[in-house]
């Protein structure tokens, strides 16, 4: 009687688990596939809104700078007010956003209605794997987070030929409005299915100064990595932005030290596990964002392949993280963290070695093979990385972690651009090139071996962070339970 009910009970649980892992994807699958989806569709709202690219490049730009900014905060709020309750908000904030950008009329109308739509981004985002981390044990976490990124990256691979189908049949608003019913189905299941969880905290109130100023940290500082591969480091601009957000950070840690709730408790870097996952996190990121946005330009200008053929390169790394990443995250769970994430990060330094030594005529193969052992590194490192960040925290601070996690990323795929632009830029101006010549993709095509060893030497710069990505690997503490 007693083995029957354990068994019924276990199936019980095992189910409600599964609905909250679904529910959790489906928030991660449509975050990925806006994210790519609307790329496709940059060139069209130009034609369409009769605007410049600078201006059109805003539709990408306010959504990092608005997430970026507000995803900490968001967490904590769950944290404390219902991670249930902000995350079916979220979705309901992305769905109505996303109605509004179908049905916009000007740039500057679909650049607004962005802007919103990171607020719902950042609080399925953050909430989501906090929520996850609740529901599931320690010993199922990884295969929770495993889960979870490949969902983002089926989403991921799923955006640019579905955005370019829509566009190409019915029309450029479709890629928004296609979202519209995956994020009602996903609003639904939330309530429906989750249970709310927020921590009991007497005297509970918001920091406000302190979300402003996180927000015009971050913000400001990725507005000016954006800037710094267009017009450089000196530039006016940049410097300012800079310099701001160092004020800001500044006064922010000033107030959070002596806030009695702070948005993020300096607490959390006394968490060995915690502070080299992070560091671990924000290096081998750099080092990502700095190949994805080097290589295209190799493809296109050296090599000259077609955008169809450089998109099916482009995407080889993703393909593998989607099938590998459960794995990694149940593996995870049996093996802890420090082993996989310092071979997942060491498999990525050997890929980017690989690509580092590309040729002016490099074969198909000998491009795709490097980029596969990159994303079978990224998905051995991704999931138990996050899996240890989310369980090395206290569980008041999920949410907070999980913003962290998502900030921390994205601020080092920022770096990453900015800093291998500058590299490369330089590379081609000690090989003797103009300026107008470096800003000009002809002369790249014009000149493939200054090009390629520019490439070469900029990829294995940035190669030294992954480096130091599987040094704090390897001495980061053991498994947080």
């Amino acid at each position: 009687m007693n083995r029957a009910a354990d068994i019924t009970g276990a199936a019980v649980r095992q189910k409600r688990l599964t609905s909250i892992l679904f529910n959790v994807c489906v928030g991660q699958f449509i975050v990925g596939l806006d994210q790519r989806a609307l790329l496709v569709a940059l060139p069209t709202l130009t034609v369409t809104f009769s605007t410049s690219l600078t201006t059109i490049q805003w539709v990408l730009l306010i959504y990092d700078l608005l997430l970026i900014g507000t995803v900490i905060t968001v967490g904590r709020l769950g944290d404390l007010f219902g991670r249930r309750r902000f995350y079916a908000s979220g979705f309901l904030v992305f769905v109505l956003s996303s109605a509004l950008c179908g049905f916009a009329q000007t740039a500057g109308q679909i650049i607004l209605f962005r802007g919103l739509q990171a607020l719902g981004g950042a609080m399925i985002s953050a909430n989501g794997r906090a929520i996850a981390s609740i529901a599931f044990p320690a010993s199922e976490r990884g295969k929770a987070m495993g889960f979870a990124s490949m969902a983002f990256h089926v989403g991921f691979l799923t955006g640019p030929t579905l955005g370019g189908f829509l566009i190409y049949t019915i029309g450029w608003h479709w890629i928004f409005f296609i979202i519209l019913p995956i994020g009602m189905w996903g609003a639904f299941l939330a309530l429906k299915l989750l249970e709310e969880s927020k921590e009991d905290v007497k005297g509970t109130s918001v920091d406000l100064p302190g979300a402003i100023l996180l927000m015009l940290t971050c913000s400001l500082f990725i507005f000016a990595m954006n800037e710094i591969p267009h017009v450089g480091w000196r530039d006016p601009l940049v410097s300012g932005m800079l310099t701001l957000s160092a004020l800001a950070l500044a006064l922010f840690v000033f107030v959070e030290l002596r806030s009695a709730m702070p948005i993020l408790s300096f607490s959390l870097f006394r968490i060995r596990l915690f502070t080299t996952s992070m560091l671990s996190l924000v290096f081998i990121t750099s080092t990502q964002s700095a190949i994805s946005f080097l290589m295209p330009f190799y493809l296109q200008d050296v090599l000259r392949f077609s955008p169809t053929q450089m998109g099916w390169i482009i995407i080889a790394n993703s393909v593998v993280i989607v099938m590998v990443a459960p794995l990694a995250g149940w593996l995870s769970d049996r093996m802890g963290s420090r082993l996989l994430c310092t071979i997942g990060s060491g498999i990525i330094v050997i890929g980017q070695y690989f690509i580092a030594s590309l040729s002016i005529d490099a074969s198909i193969p000998r491009i795709i093979l490097p980029l596969l052992l990159i994303g079978f590194g990224w998905a051995i490192f991704n999931s138990p990385n996050q899996s240890a960040i989310m369980g090395s925290v206290p569980r008041d601070k999920l949410g907070t972690a999980s913003g962290m996690n998502t900030t921390t990323a994205r601020t080092g795929g920022a770096m990453g651009v900015a800093l291998s632009a500058t590299l490369f830029t330089y590379g081609l101006a000690a090989a003797g090139m103009t300026r107008a010549q470096i800003e000009s993709p002809q002369s790249w095509s014009d000149s493939p071996e200054i090009f390629v060893h520019s490439f070469n030497h900029t990829v294995h710069i940035v190669n030294f962070f992954t480096i130091l990505s599987v040094l704090f690997s390897a001495v980061r503490g053991r498994r947080h339970e």
